[in-house]
Formats: C-alpha cells, sequence, structure tokens
C-alpha cells in the first residue's frame, strides 16, 4: 500500500523517548523524554497517499455530531491510513513500528499529529490501554485526569506543572498493565487556550505554535523526566460543580461504563475485547473517582491541592 514518495530526503537521526519508544525523526521533536525504549521510526513523504482504494473508514471524528469529519481511520491489512482536514493522509505501520507524516511549513504541527492517533494505534499493536486523559506525576505515583473535551484536562495538568508536578502526559495516556497499572510518559507537550496562560507561569517551557484558539508548548527539558512507566495512584473523572470539590469513589462496574468511551478500540485484531479486559483490570486494582469542581482559572491551585492531598 505504500508508493515510492514514503523515502525520507533527510536520514532519521535518534532524538529521545515518549511512551516508550525510542524514536528516529528527520524532524526536529521538541517534546521527546531522555531514556531508551524500543524503537520507533518517523518517515516524512512529500505525497503519502494510499496507492489503492480503501475501504471505509473503521473510525471518524468530528466536532459535533452531524457535522463532517475532521479526520477518518482506514486500515488496509496491517497498515492504517489516517486522513486529517488540512493535513491529508499519514500513513501508520504498528507492526514496524513506523509513522510516515506529510510535510508541513511548521514541524511542530507533524509533532501534534504524530503523538495522536498514529502513536495510540502503535501502543495498541502493544496490547497498551490508551486513555483520552492526562497524567501528571505526584510523588512518584501517577494521577489520570480523565474526561472528554472541554472538561477542562488541559487547564488542570497545567495546573499541576505550575505547581511543581511532572507533567505525563496532557490528552493521550498511556497504560502497562503488569503487575500493576503504570502510566508511561508521552510527549511534553501542552495546548492550552491563550487565556488560560495569562493566569499560569510554566517557566522553561516554550512556545512551539500558535494559533487563535490554542497555543503549544514543549514543557522545560530539565524537568521532563525519562519515559520510565510510573505506577498508577487513581483515576479521577472530571466534572463541573457551581460549588466546592466533591470526590465520590465509584464502584468498578460503573467506573469501567464510564471510562469506555474515553479509550481508543478499533474493531481490528480483538481490540476491543482486549480494551474491555484491561479496564477491568483497572478498576479492580485502582481507586476510580467522579470529581466535581468550580472550572474557574482562579480555583486552580486550590484544585490541584484537594487532589494531592485527598
Amino acid at each position: 500500500m505504500t508508493n515510492d514518495s514514503t523515502t525520507p530526503t533527510i536520514p532519521p537521526i535518534d532524538q529521545g523517548t515518549c511512551f516508550g519508544f525510542r524514536v528516529r525523526s528527520p524532524i526536529p521533536l521538541r517534546c521527546l523524554r531522555r531514556g531508551d525504549g524500543a524503537p520507533l521510526e518517523v518517515v516524512v513523504s512529500e505525497a503519502p497517499a494510499p496507492s489503492a482504494p480503501l475501504e471505509p473508514p473503521i473510525m471518524e471524528w468530528a466536532e459535533t455530531p452531524g457535522q463532517p469529519a475532521y479526520a477518518r481511520l482506514h486500515q488496509a491489512a496491517e497498515q492504517y491510513w489516517l486522513w486529517s482536514n488540512g493535513l491529508g493522509w499519514t500513513l501508520v505501520e504498528p507492526g514496524v513500528p513506523r509513522i510516515t507524516v506529510p510535510p508541513t511549513p511548521d514541524p511542530a504541527l507533524d509533532e501534534e499529529l504524530i503523538w495522536t492517533v498514529p502513536a495510540a494505534l502503535c501502543l495498541l499493536h502493544r496490547r497498551h490501554l490508551v486513555l483520552h486523559a492526562g497524567a501528571v506525576d505526584v510523588g512518584g505515583r501517577v494521577i489520570l485526569l480523565a474526561g472528554a473535551g472541554r472538561t477542562g484536562k488541559s487547564t488542570l495538568v497545567a495546573a499541576f506543572a505550575q505547581a511543581g508536578h511532572r507533567v505525563l502526559s496532557e490528552d493521550v495516556s498511556c497504560l502497562r498493565l503488569d503487575s500493576h497499572p503504570a502510566a508511561v510518559p508521552g510527549p511534553a507537550m501542552l495546548r492550552l487556550r491563550p487565556d488560560v496562560l495569562t493566569h499560569l507561569a510554566l517557566p522553561g517551557a516554550q512556545v512551539l505554535r500558535a494559533t487563535a484558539g490554542r497555543v503549544t508548548l514543549a514543557l522545560d527539558p530539565q524537568h521532563r523526566g525519562t519515559c520510565d512507566p510510573l505506577p498508577l495512584r487513581s483515576v479521577v473523572l472530571l466534572e463541573t460543580s457551581a460549588g466546592g470539590f466533591d470526590l465520590d469513589r465509584v464502584p468498578p462496574a460503573e467506573a469501567i461504563r464510564r471510562l469506555w468511551s474515553l479509550t481508543l478500540k478499533t474493531p481490528a485484531s480483538n481490540w476491543v475485547r482486549t480494551c474491555f479486559g484491561q479496564l477491568a483490570d483497572v478498576a479492580a486494582q485502582v481507586p476510580i473517582f467522579t470529581f466535581a469542581r468550580p472550572m474557574r482559572l482562579e480555583d486552580l491551585r486550590a484544585t490541584v491541592d484537594y487532589l494531592v492531598h485527598s
């Protein structure tokens, strides 16, 4: 399914780690960490595109139901083709693993793309659990902040960073399920609304890309650490409250139901069944809570303190 244009014009170089992968890429990736891991190759193609007609998409994403999709995922044998509005085609070969991206004028845009669905597919191939959640390191254990879009995950993750806690991931989190569920650090990246940045101080962070609605930051390299997995302390399902804080333990069966919609899974390779079993393992071993809190910027520090000490 590949074509000759997938040959890189610039040789890849070893750049660092992310999600447990040791990444080789011809484009600069500015949100990686130290350490070692399984190899992952990033290739830049002048025009990656399927060489044959594709089957209908197995997944697609839209801003709101009924709106045109801004991204579609197709499967072709052991390969995946991801079409993104404004970017074109990305080829993902999880078994290699290799991600072939289109060139863009801004390498930060490619980096944002790589660490979403393409990386998640490579993680699923390794039988890891991928969740729509942020992850923060609190004293060597991980609090997972889970929720759908517009629940304030990124803002709360940034508030943990401001309070001195290490950010492991902002929007996509990877869990390894060995003897105890553990989070594998992802890109040292934050994507925040411009108005949020006016209320936060993130020393050492560098702006990679800015649009009217979102600023992409690379976090301070001195505080990124490695990609070594850290044990999961708790999973927090974010909700909103008009008043104070309300943290309630969720029974395992209800926790699985709530987390199911926040997991990435495809119909291929029994991933749906595998995902359900993995969620059951997490719910049996890790406390899972709903957390209602006011979504006010002035309450961010109090919100972080409440979760840290609960």
